[in-house]
């Protein structure tokens, strides 16, 4: 286990803190864990929130609800979610953090 015992103090504007602590966030990070990552040369990758993998969950369980009533509709139905995934992979490609 590590044991960080040293600490560090930068001074940001408030405009540069909240856009720090908004990154964070999209990565699913502390502030001190991105900052630490950030400094030692990684870039943390956006990280959608669980409420979104849980949407994910219930459109996948809808689709196969659906599908027992009308399978064509349903399989349009899951395209538009793999589009949705696909937008969210091509998003993360074209900002190098994948």
């Amino acid at each position: 286990m590590r044991i960080r015992s040293v600490g560090l103090n930068v001074r940001v504007s408030p405009a540069e803190k909240q856009r720090i602590q908004t990154a964070a966030g999209q990565c699913g990070l502390t502030l001190s864990e991105y900052l630490r990552q950030r400094a030692l040369g990684y870039e943390p990758r956006f990280h959608p929130p669980q409420a979104f993998f849980d949407s994910l969950d219930r459109l996948e369980h809808l689709t196969d609800q659906l599908a027992q009533y009308d399978p064509a509709f349903a399989n349009e139905f899951r395209r538009c979610r793999e589009g949705l995934l696909d937008s969210l992979l091509r998003k993360e490609d074209a900002s190098g953090d994948h």
